[in-house]
């Protein structure tokens, strides 16, 4: 029969397992583990608590714990057990109380962020042998797809000094884009769309098919790249090569710039041949 001091003992442990509070649950293994000792005579015997899992986990064969990971769905939210442990040993007529608080943690799953967009915003001046022009472009890119758009127009003396008026072209379209390759270092991209162009007395709309890159140089300095063909219902040939820096979101282009145009004998009376190439230069907006 339990002596008095035994039965004690009994009851300060119960009540301890019962007004135990709750905190927050950590991940991974729990506290180290609790040892007793004997309290009097030769016949004393040693015990151990047991390692406490936390919520979720799974006890390998071996008898240590094994966190088991979740699949993340969002934020994480803070689970709660309860905050302490109490183990009780009897034997040997004795009891022995051993008391293992838990470190109370949080543990966050943040969610994968969402595709990068790339915004560019940029005017250029263009100078040629008979005129120049100006020319604006604004260009939405996801990871691999985006859109880009482009107008610009030229004014160029005529070939013959006949006293005729300056031409003036406008030349416009919109593409859908998709990054073949993607790096680090940079990007190709394949183009397709529609391009309209306006001549005096005429306008033609057509499909446009075309390509462009850009590759890293060194630090801030990258070199770019763009060719457009439009096959009908004339014939349409731009192709520009040139540098760019990046100050931050700030953008500064320099590079040559060639343009083809030919009516294809679709004027009346008239022979719509253009070659025009120059310099151009240009000031953006990246982010």
């Amino acid at each position: 029969m339990p002596s008095r001091p035994q039965t004690w003992c009994a009851a300060l442990a119960a009540a301890l397992l019962l007004l135990a509070t709750t905190a927050e649950a950590r991940f991974g293994k729990g506290g180290s583990r609790g040892r007793s000792s004997s309290s009097r005579g030769s016949g004393a015997k040693r015990g151990s608590s047991h390692g406490a899992s936390a919520v979720g986990s799974k006890r390998s064969d071996s008898g240590s714990d094994t966190p088991r990971a979740r699949p993340s769905r969002g934020p994480g939210r803070t689970r709660y057990s309860p905050a302490a442990s109490v183990v009780v040993v009897a034997g040997g007529g004795g009891v022995a109380v051993a008391y293992r608080p838990y470190s109370p943690s949080e543990f966050f799953v943040e969610d994968p962020p969402g595709p990068e967009k790339l915004v560019r915003l940029g005017l250029e001046a263009q100078t040629a042998r008979r005129g120049g022009g100006l020319g604006l472009h604004f260009a939405l890119e996801e990871e691999r797809v985006g859109v880009s758009t482009r107008l610009n127009t030229l004014s160029l003396r005529p070939q013959e000094e006949d006293g005729s008026e300056r031409a003036r072209l406008f030349l416009g379209g919109a593409n859908l884009t998709f990054a073949a390759a993607v790096s680090h270092k940079g990007r190709l991209r394949l183009e397709t769309g529609v391009a309209v162009t306006r001549v005096p007395g005429v306008t033609f709309v057509g499909p446009s098919l075309g390509m462009s890159f850009e590759r890293c140089l060194l630090g801030e300095l990258d070199l770019e790249g763009s060719a457009q063909w439009v096959p009908l219902p004339h014939l349409q040939l731009e192709g520009q090569m040139g540098l760019s820096l990046h100050l931050g979101p700030l953008l500064l282009r320099a590079g040559w710039r060639g343009l083809l145009l030919d009516d294809r004998g679709r004027m009346e009376g008239v022979t719509l041949k253009q070659r025009v190439g120059g310099p151009y230069t240009g000031v953006g907006l990246a982010f």
